[in-house]
């Protein structure tokens, strides 16, 4: 799976799991690279078991900072 399509399971955005893969705190295999991007794949398990570690600090994964109460 795409950096986009874990970022969904988790909760965040693509770019953070592009910095959790290159921090090594979510594993994935290197697909192919350029000299200006590259690509890896991502395993299902890994993505559903980095979104249920327990945040240290920080705004809770996948919740909207506003209420949309009127």
């Amino acid at each position: 799976m795409t950096p986009s399509e874990a970022a969904k399971i988790i909760g965040c955005n693509p770019r953070y799991v592009r910095t959790l893969i290159q921090q090594n705190k979510l594993s994935a295999q290197l697909v192919w690279k350029t000299d200006l991007s590259c690509e890896y794949d991502i395993k299902l398990s890994e993505a559903r078991r980095y979104a249920k570690t327990k945040q240290s600090r920080g705004w809770p994964r996948g919740k909207p900072r506003k209420s949309k109460k009127k």
